[in-house]
């Protein structure tokens, strides 16, 4: 116990340590060495550094003496200390719009109208972000123009956002079309930025899906593909952009995609863990014509369709090639032609007993017995 460094704060390890005494009747303490000396502090004390800094701050208030050498040495836990009240309060209040949200009436209109005096702080912080969305929920059409409003000059930032993105988002589904478009408008410029970020592909996407015609959106998505298309459907989250262009931008745009696809080798694309993605979409959602092409692209090759289902991303290029009927029936008989190669190969293994595809040797077997019976 003596031999702690002077100035140190160290538990005695000692099972006499902890002290129950008459003396500290319903408090359990610690024994701690504070310079050379022995003290008793009890358990919420000895556990917060904090609490001791504040208990000590106390004191000297009390005796009318603040030390220099003190305030050198705590001034900085005092400082933080009073911003995690800060924080706390801050926190408190965004739980208690919610609380007003929810209930509806009144309380909401008023809970709507302070947040809307904040959001453009409240939308880049965790528990901020969810008030603004549910604010955005429950607010009328003019209420809501107002919150959208109010992040006028920041949506380049918001869209890069963790949390921000997501009001973005719930902004272009309740506001609307013709109130949105000032999203698109600060995002010119950001566009391929914007479509390779986590959080701003998802903007990009909803902005697609709502407003695709709209001028402003239609020269953004221009200017996500004016770059290497092919590049795009392989990021991990451009991809996700590609496939909404294919679902929902216009033909010319969603023909850059494709075309991208069959320029860049379908082969090398559909083993691609990103890129298998769009092409699986683009079977689904492509023109008849476009689809013919994949098609063809695909299975040009001898082997192309069994070599695709014995991989982790390829098997499910052939189950997208399943369901294009004009192929349907050529895809299935080359893989009944290959089951026992299938066998040996997990995904292979598993895309035969999806379809309850039979060994050809085995049905031979089968249908001989059925007719020797």
């Amino acid at each position: 116990v003596f031999g702690a460094k002077p100035q140190s704060i160290g538990r005695i390890q000692s099972p006499g340590a902890r002290v129950h005494s008459a003396g500290f009747a319903m408090c359990s303490s610690v024994l701690v060495v504070k310079n050379t000396f022995i003290c008793v502090l009890d358990d919420l004390e000895a556990a917060s550094p904090c609490l001791r800094t504040v208990r000590a701050h106390h004191r000297a208030q009390s005796d009318s003496i603040v030390s220099p050498d003190y305030l050198a040495t705590h001034s900085s836990d005092l400082v933080s200390n009073g911003s995690e009240q800060s924080d706390s309060s801050k926190d408190s209040r965004i739980v208690t719009w919610t609380h007003a949200l929810d209930a509806g009436g009144v309380q909401a209109t008023a809970a709507v109208a302070e947040i809307v005096d904040n959001v453009a702080t409240l939308a880049f912080e965790p528990l901020g972000s969810h008030a603004v969305q549910r604010a955005l929920e429950v607010a009328t059409p003019e209420e809501a123009y107002r919150l959208a409003s109010g992040l006028h000059g920041r949506v380049v930032a918001a869209a890069k956002s963790v949390h921000a993105n997501s009001v973005l988002q719930k902004i272009i589904y309740h506001v609307g079309t013709r109130d949105s478009t000032f999203l698109a408008c600060e995002l010119q410029g950001w566009g391929r930025v914007i479509g390779l970020n986590a959080s701003g592909s998802g903007v990009l996407c909803r902005l697609l899906e709502f407003s695709a015609r709209e001028p402003m959106v239609v020269a953004l998505v221009d200017e996500v593909l004016a770059k290497d298309a092919a590049a795009l459907c392989c990021h991990k989250c451009g991809h996700r952009v590609a496939m909404s262009i294919i679902s929902n931008g216009l033909e010319r745009q969603r023909s850059r995609v494709i075309g991208a696809l069959l320029e860049g080798g379908l082969q090398r694309f559909a083993r691609h863990r990103f890129a298998a993605h769009v092409l699986e979409h683009a079977l689904a959602q492509g023109s008849v014509a476009e689809v013919g092409l994949l098609a063809a692209a695909l299975m040009a090759q001898a082997g192309a369709v069994v070599s695709l289902a014995c991989h982790g991303f390829g098997v499910q290029i052939v189950r997208g090639l399943l369901d294009v009927p004009q192929v349907s029936k050529i895809v299935r008989r080359y893989l009944q032609k290959a089951v026992p190669k299938l066998r040996k190969d997990k995904y292979g293994s598993a895309l035969v007993d999806e379809l309850g595809l039979q060994d050809p040797e085995d049905s031979w077997v089968t249908a001989f017995a059925a007719g020797g019976a």
